[in-house]
């Protein structure tokens, strides 16, 4: 299957963090025919492993959860309110589409009726207080469509083609990871074992991470993503030049304000992935990921410390339901990926510099 394929087969499970095993279980069985042996822990993190004779050991992430809606009421007229799970904008609320609950029940989010704001108001964005509507009068009416508080929402999106290889949809972070971890798998050639994961709860704190860096102790783990590209009308000029087409992220750092609870990724991973980057003749783009990070977070400090970067795929509109991507770009970071994983890596023995 094309890279394209293997997305769109990922973006059409639903995985709320904490509820991701649809979208693992696609991982299980996209990846099996590729790698010696498959495990689940006790989180949900699936573990794909390809055994090699030498003692070196890889481990390359990508995360299965989205973000989502979790219910948490219903109002005495059949209106269903939730709590956001994960770093959502509330712009990207009204008007959306999504489905509730094991049985995918539809939904809508609307706001203030257009005929009933005042001239101030239609200025602004009506976002608060929102509630998704999925027609029912009472709460029983909304029992009987099998919704229930605990249960989880998503966007009703799934991946649209635009022109010269884009594609956008809900959850393309992280779902074109796993794509790209699946591909990568079908045509690695090393002697070193690779581990091949994907990882549970990242858009609520890393947890499946921090679960699998005790779990699973590697000489480097690295953790593919997307990385927010600049390159609309929208964005403001302050960021860093980074643009669809223009190749994959390889990233520099991460974390909140002045890099806090992030990833200073050390000097030894980003050479490696660099000089892989240019064995393979891929313009690559270095990047500082503010207000956000990885699963390398996580991988780089537990169980005493290890070598760990990020390597992402340029997304426009990040943390939306129409989240928008270069298959070009993912198509590269896979030939960064593997060109890498053959090469000579830093080792468990090898202390970190720079």
């Amino acid at each position: 299957m094309s890279l394209r394929d293997e997305l769109e087969a990922f973006v059409a499970a639903r995985g709320p963090a904490g509820d991701e095993g649809a979208v693992a279980e696609v991982f299980e069985d996209r990846i099996a025919p590729h790698v010696d042996n498959i495990e689940w822990d006790a989180m949900g993190n699936v573990v794909a492993t390809d055994e090699g004779p030498s003692d070196h050991e890889i481990l390359i992430t990508g995360h299965t959860d989205e973000l989502t809606l979790l219910v948490d009421g219903v109002t005495d007229d059949g209106f269903v309110s939730y709590s956001k799970v994960g770093g959502h904008y509330k712009g990207n609320f009204i008007g959306q589409e999504v489905v509730i609950g094991p049985d995918e029940v539809p939904g809508v989010i609307g706001t203030k009726c257009r005929h009933h704001t005042t001239p101030d108001e239609r200025e602004r964005l009506l976002a608060d207080d929102l509630y998704i509507d999925v027609g029912a009068e009472s709460p029983k009416e909304v029992q009987a469509l099998n919704i229930e508080p605990g249960d989880h929402a998503t966007w009703n999106q799934t991946v649209t083609e635009l022109g010269y290889e884009r594609v956008a949809g809900r959850a393309i972070d992280d779902r074109i990871a796993l794509a790209i971890l699946v591909k990568l798998a079908q045509q690695m050639e090393t002697d070193s074992t690779v581990h091949y994961v994907a990882t549970v709860q990242e858009e609520i704190g890393l947890r499946g991470a921090r679960a699998i860096g005790y779990s699973v102790d590697p000489d480097v783990g690295i953790a593919v993503e997307i990385f927010p590209s600049d390159d609309y009308p929208a964005a403001d000029g302050g960021g860093q030049d980074i643009n669809l087409g223009d190749g994959p992220v390889i990233e520099l750092a991460d974390g909140n304000e002045y890099l806090f609870d992030g990833i200073l990724v050390d000097r030894q991973t980003l050479s490696w992935l660099r000089q892989a980057a240019e064995r393979t003749g891929v313009d690559s783009q270095f990047g500082v990921m503010i207000n956000g990070t990885t699963d390398a977070s996580e991988l780089q400090r537990v169980r005493g410390g290890r070598h760990a970067g990020a390597i992402g795929v340029p997304c426009r509109y990040t943390h939306s339901p129409v989240e928008t991507i270069s298959l070009a770009d993912a198509k590269e970071t896979v030939a960064v990926l593997a060109e890498a994983c053959e090469s000579e890596f830093p080792a468990r023995s090898s202390v970190r510099s720079g």
